[in-house]
């Protein structure tokens, strides 16, 4: 299942930010997400993604983004490894 969230959060030029959501009620597996930006500019890299759970049962998926190019706002893309 992919899936695409504008406006996810903002990272300034030459910042690298930590990324994540919860996935609630179950395990999707494997899961691939990356920044990419809404603003011309952004050149956004997207590396050490991580998956865990909580001592409740929700999974939690995040990565580091670093942004190479101009201050963006970006999306959060992404989608299983099937």
């Amino acid at each position: 299942m992919a899936f695409n969230v504008n406006n996810w959060g903002y990272v300034a030029s030459g910042a690298t930010i930590g990324v994540g959501f919860y996935w609630p009620g179950q395990d999707h597996g494997a899961q691939f997400a990356q920044g990419s930006p809404q603003n011309p500019g952004g050149d956004l890299i997207s590396d050490a993604h991580e998956k865990s759970m909580d001592n409740r049962g929700q999974v939690y998926y995040g990565f580091t983004l670093t942004n190479r190019g101009l201050s963006t706002v970006f999306a959060l893309e992404g989608g299983g490894l099937s």
